[in-house]
């Protein structure tokens, strides 16, 4: 849906494909979608881990991220819960995606090699 939303609105057009593309290779059950989405979570833990401190070296970039939430609904939400449930989620996202049960989702079962 979000990446539909972007190509309708031409915003973001590459990233949209990206997103429009692993989404397919997810109902393909690709394994290298599965290393994907992994490396995706841990950047996404490692990027939300590091925000608050670039925030606190860099004013000019904590003066855009206020301006940037001003006007949205979570403008009355402390800075430090919007961290948190970002944390929390891309904790969740990590966790999900290492089961077993999800590496096994990303194991094809039909084998189109035609020598074997």
């Amino acid at each position: 849906m979000l990446a539909a939303t972007a190509l309708i609105n031409s915003v973001a057009v590459v990233p949209a494909l990206l997103l429009l593309m692993i989404v397919l290779s997810v109902f393909a059950k690709q394994q290298a979608t599965a290393w994907i989405l992994r490396g995706l979570a841990v950047f996404t833990l490692l990027s939300v881990s590091m925000a608050p401190y670039l925030l606190q070296q860099n004013p000019q970039l904590a003066d855009a991220w206020q301006t940037w939430w001003t006007g949205s609904a979570l403008a009355v939400v402390p800075q430090w819960g919007i961290f948190a449930v970002a944390l929390v989620l891309s904790m969740l996202h990590l966790w999900l995606l290492f089961t077993a049960k999800v590496g096994r989702w990303f194991q094809r079962k039909n084998n189109f090699n035609i020598m074997s």
